[in-house]
C-alpha cells in the first residue's frame, strides 16, 4: 500500500478545503446543505417511516451481473468477481453481521472493496475498523481482495485492510495472471471529497495495451478513465439514489456524473462500467425505493 499522498495528509490533518465545492458555491450541494439532511432526518421520523426505513437499509441484496468487456484475453472470459461498496458498516447496528453472512456465500475468483467503510465523515470509528477488519478477515482468506479509500475514509481504515491482507490500491495497479494471460486492476484514491486521485501513477508499470481495470470510488472519474483506455470501470459512492421516488428515480445525485452512470451497468467510449448501489448508508441511516446490493459481476468477452 502506497504511502498517504500530500494531498489526502492536508485534507485529513490540516483541514484543508475539500473538493466538494458545486452548484453555487457548493452551498447547493446536498452534502453541504446538513440542516436539509437534518430536516429530511426530522420529515420522516414525523411521518413515522423511520423504522421501515431501517428496515431498507438492512435488506440489501447479492445480485448476479454479466457485463460484455473488449478486448478481454480469453483466460479472463467467465471470471467471477465480488463487489461491494459504501458498506458504511457501522450506520446501523446488525449490519456487520448480515454482511459478514453474505460474503460467506458468494462465489467468486477476486472480490473488490469500493470505499466509504465508516459512516461518519472523515472521522476516526473504532467500530468501523473493528468491522471491516472482520469482514476483511473473512475475505482475504478465501482468496485475492482489493479495495480503493471513500470519500468517508480516512487512511487509517486502509492501514486497517491492508493488515487483514487486502491489496489497497492507493493510486496503484497490481497484475493478476490466468494460464500465461493478464490483466491489470488500478485503483485511484478518492476523487469526490480528497481530490487524491492520480491516474498517472496508478497507471505506472501497466504494460502498453494490456487489458486493464479501473477501480473508482465514484463514477466522477469515468472521462478520465475512458481516455487512459480502461476497458471496465467499477465504482459506486451514489447509493443508487438511497432515498428514490416509487419506480427508483433517483431525487439526489451526491455525484458530479450523468444519470445513467449512477447505478448498474452503462458504457461510454467503448468502457464498460458498472455503479454499485452501495450496501450500507449514507447522512441519513434509511433506504426508499432503492435496494443496497453485493454484486458478484461475470465478466465476458463481448463480441
Amino acid at each position: 500500500m502506497r504511502e498517504i499522498s500530500r494531498q489526502r495528509w492536508l485534507v485529513e490533518n490540516e483541514g484543508r478545503e475539500h473538493a466538494v465545492v458545486r452548484g453555487f458555491g457548493g452551498w447547493f450541494h446536498f452534502e453541504n446543505m446538513k440542516h436539509v439532511q437534518s430536516a429530511v432526518r426530522w420529515g420522516v421520523r414525523v411521518l413515522g417511516l423511520e423504522r421501515l426505513g431501517r428496515q431498507n437499509a438492512l435488506d440489501f441484496e447479492l445480485v448476479e451481473v454479466e457485463v460484455e468487456v473488449d478486448s478481454l484475453p480469453s483466460q479472463f472470459d467467465g471470471v467471477r468477481v465480488g463487489f461491494m461498496s459504501d458498506p458504511h458498516i457501522d450506520c446501523i447496528g446488525g449490519l456487520a453481521d448480515k454482511v459478514i453472512e453474505a460474503v460467506g456465500k458468494v462465489e467468486c475468483d477476486y472480490f473488490v472493496l469500493g470505499g466509504d467503510y465508516s459512516f461518519g465523515h472523515g472521522e476516526d470509528c473504532d467500530k468501523a475498523y473493528e468491522d471491516m477488519g472482520r469482514i476483511a478477515g473473512l475475505l482475504a482468506g478465501r482468496g485475492r481482495v482489493f479495495a480503493v479509500l471513500g470519500n468517508h475514509d480516512r487512511y487509517r481504515m486502509g492501514e486497517v485492510l491492508d493488515s487483514c491482507g487486502v491489496e489497497v490500491l492507493i493510486n496503484d495497479n497490481v497484475k493478476i495472471e490466468r494460464g500465461g494471460e493478464s490483466i491489470y486492476i488500478a485503483g485511484v484514491d478518492d476523487c469526490h471529497y480528497y481530490g487524491a486521485q492520480d491516474f498517472e501513477l496508478a497507471g505506472e508499470g501497466i504494460a502498453d495495451g494490456a487489458f486493464k481495470v479501473m477501480v473508482c470510488h465514484s463514477p466522477e472519474m469515468y472521462r478520465d478513465a475512458a481516455m487512459a483506455g480502461y476497458g471496465l470501470f467499477l465504482c459506486g459512492h451514489t447509493h443508487g439514489g438511497q432515498v428514490c421516488l416509487p419506480g427508483g428515480a433517483i431525487v439526489v445525485r451526491g455525484a458530479s456524473a450523468p444519470r445513467h452512470l449512477l447505478k448498474g451497468q452503462w458504457r461510454h467510449d467503448g468502457m464498460a462500467g458498472y455503479t454499485s448501489s452501495g450496501v450500507g448508508v449514507s447522512g441519513i441511516p434509511v433506504r426508499f425505493n432503492s435496494r443496497g446490493q453485493i454484486a458478484v459481476i461475470t465478466l465476458k468477452s463481448r463480441g
